[in-house]
């Protein structure tokens, strides 16, 4: 295939010739200098998928208030209705599953079959999200012969900054507690994937939610809104670095930050004694999506006695993984999102082979666009390739003969997101729960097993807070005590 990818594999870009309006207090806007942006299709970086108005600095006051105002009207919905809303959405993402897992594909180079199964995600998060919403009606307490009420009021407007890996599904993370919680939300989506975030944002419109603002716009103007006292929230899910910077400038609002990851998997025994499965679940961990999730596999700690039919097998496991056309449904690696990201993943490798790293499989590139999968022994915790978040399809392979080193080694990182154990051995299981310095420990499977429903998020550098269905409507609220004693007769 050459390095532009074979355009009859594919659907028709959406929407090529409409310019999306960005979303203000339920409606739509245009921007006022004409500031549009195009998108482009990360597959060829030629192919216009749409384009999007701008918000900019001198919307900054209209969007505060859309946000203040959206707040004070919607806080006074009862969860009744807020659990509509959200059955409703649920029904608009079914509708429009095909659509928007296409334009997932379109704007960030997802393979479609990754793309349809994030939709299939983001359609239980929001329906999961309405029944959490229906069961938050606070509890009672008889407390020293007075009556206790405990109940969750809305924060008030939140600001929520997303990233292009999971454009959709991450959105909603932000968006389906706002929701339940009773809360305004504007979104910043990340500038590669606009597109995707101004459908949900439509769709939440229609879904009978106008307390939205979704808007595109320079960093230095995000900046000026997280800033705002107007927003009594901040929620951000993006790399460490920038997401520190803005918490240090978001004043005494409450943060969310879900940050990077360079997420260890511990092999100290294979199931049956088969290094297949472990090898291909390790493989698609480390590689699919190109490595562009932040709980994907990037460090692998593997038992001496198992290297040699472990690496074999993970080797032909790399070697199976399908690279190229993201329309393909049988394609799990695809373009990674700008031609710049495939050249830091390449100094990374470089970085690594001279200080003396080895590679054992890839190390070079697809095309311009893509990464092939690589796997690198030899390396040290304070090559970058270990020691940073790569966000590549980029794995290394460090042996160990005791088990407590491997905690050991994994726990060497500012990091602290999740990391997978492969062990039969429920003493050697709790070790690791107990152990290791994440916010999630996955017992005989990858790191980047993630459940919507559960608390997600990690400790050190990785992030602030927990997202997820059991976690989320607590981060966009407040408790409040009630106390009640009785009138003397």
């Amino acid at each position: 295939m050459s390095a532009k990818l074979q355009s009859e594999h594919f659907h028709s870009p959406p929407d090529t010739f409409l310019e999306h309006p960005f979303i203000v207090g339920g409606s739509e806007h245009l921007g006022v200098t004409g500031n549009i942006r195009p998108v482009y299709f990360p597959g060829d970086q030629a192919t216009l998928v749409g384009s999007h108005h701008q918000a900019e600095a001198l919307h900054v006051e209209l969007i505060e208030r859309a946000a203040e105002q959206g707040f004070q009207a919607f806080r006074k919905t009862r969860p009744s209705e807020r659990v509509r809303i959200l059955e409703r959405l649920t029904e608009l993402l079914e509708q429009h599953r095909k659509r928007l897992a296409e334009l997932i594909t379109w704007e960030s180079g997802k393979p479609i079959q990754l793309s349809e199964q994030e939709m299939e995600r983001a359609i239980r998060l929001c329906r999961d999200y309405a029944a959490e919403a229906a069961r938050n009606t606070g509890i009672l307490l008889n407390v020293d012969d007075r009556m206790a009420e405990i109940r969750h009021f809305p924060i008030g407007p939140v600001l929520a900054i997303t990233p292009y890996n999971f454009p959709v599904n991450l959105v909603l993370h932000k968006l389906a507690p706002a929701i339940a919680a009773g809360c305004s939300i504007t979104i910043k989506p990340a500038v590669q994937t606009p597109l995707t975030a101004l459908t949900i944002g439509k769709l939440a419109v229609e879904a009978g939610y106008d307390a939205i603002s979704v808007v595109p716009m320079p960093n230095e103007v995000c900046e000026s809104l997280v800033r705002s006292e107007t927003f009594k929230k901040f929620s951000f899910t993006g790399s460490a670095s920038v997401g520190w910077m803005l918490r240090q400038v978001a004043g005494m609002k409450p943060v969310t930050l879900e940050l990077g990851g360079n997420a260890a998997l511990i092999i100290d025994d294979l199931p049956e004694g088969s290094a297949t499965e472990t090898a291909y679940r390790a493989a698609f961990g480390a590689f699919a999506n190109a490595g562009q999730s932040c709980i994907s596999v990037q460090r692998i700690f593997l038992n001496e006695a198992l290297r040699e039919p472990f690496m074999a097998a993970f080797v032909a496991a790399a070697r199976a993984m399908r690279v190229g056309d993201p329309f393909r449904h049988d394609t799990e690696i695809g373009p990674m999102i700008s031609i710049d990201a495939v050249q830091r993943a390449r100094s990374v490798i470089k970085e690594a082979l001279r200080a003396g790293a080895n590679v054992v499989y890839g190390g070079n590139t697809y095309n311009v666009f893509t990464m092939n999968p690589t796997i690198l022994d030899r390396t040290t915790p304070d090559m970058a390739v270990n020691a940073e978040e790569v966000f590549a399809p980029i794995v290394t392979v460090t042996t160990y003969q005791h088990y407590e080193d491997a905690l050991a080694m994994a726990n060497h990182s500012k990091y602290g997101l999740h990391a997978g154990v492969y062990t039969s051995d429920a003493k050697k299981a709790e070790l690791a729960y107990e152990t290791l310095d994440v916010g999630g420990v996955i017992i005989n499977d990858i790191p980047g097993y993630r459940s919507d429903l559960l608390p997600y998020g990690g400790v050190k550098a990785s992030g602030l807070g927990r997202e997820g269905v059991l976690a989320g409507i607590a981060e966009y609220s407040y408790s409040k005590t009630l106390i009640r004693k009785e009138a003397q007769p």
